[in-house]
């Protein structure tokens, strides 16, 4: 690569022959270094996994409650707030923990992808329903950082 010296900025010369700013081959550079694979992972084991478990948790717990038991109507409120609230935070903490390097990065894009599965699945407010694994995302990586923290 050819550096041309300027006042400000220094540019390189791509193959094609015109000046690109150096950030911005940095910003290509730091674009394919995401670790797709630890972003898919940890979504198909918190989304998909996780919830399949819940499920069958869920159907096992109704069916063995009886109506006339007191936590037979806690149970359904319980269980639909451990649906919502489980799945993003273990996806933060896992792809955290996955990430070669950029940790953040890699968390701030899964939760992306959860926002956008909440928004999809919702039927109204999706914004207000997106926000959820945004928060709880990052929480799944605040936990992984205070573990590493104590250590």
């Amino acid at each position: 690569m050819l550096s041309i010296p300027t006042r400000h900025r220094h540019f390189t010369v791509c193959d094609e022959g015109h000046a690109v700013p150096k950030a911005t081959t940095l910003q290509i550079e730091m674009l394919f270094n995401i670790d797709l694979k630890a972003i898919l992972v940890a979504f198909a084991v918190s989304y998909g996994a996780i919830a399949l478990v819940l499920q069958k948790i869920t159907f096992a717990l109704l069916t063995a409650l009886l109506p006339d038991t007191p936590f037979y109507g806690f149970a359904p409120a319980f269980l639909i707030l451990l649906f919502l609230l489980f799945p993003p935070g273990l996806s933060g903490y896992v792809v955290a923990k996955m990430a070669r390097n950029r940790p953040q990065l890699h968390v701030l894009l899964s939760a992306l992808l959860g926002a956008a599965l909440y928004a999809i699945v919702s039927k109204s407010n999706a914004l207000i329903w997106s926000l959820i694994p945004m928060v709880l995302t990052w929480l799944g990586f605040a936990v992984l950082v205070w573990q590493n923290k104590r250590r």
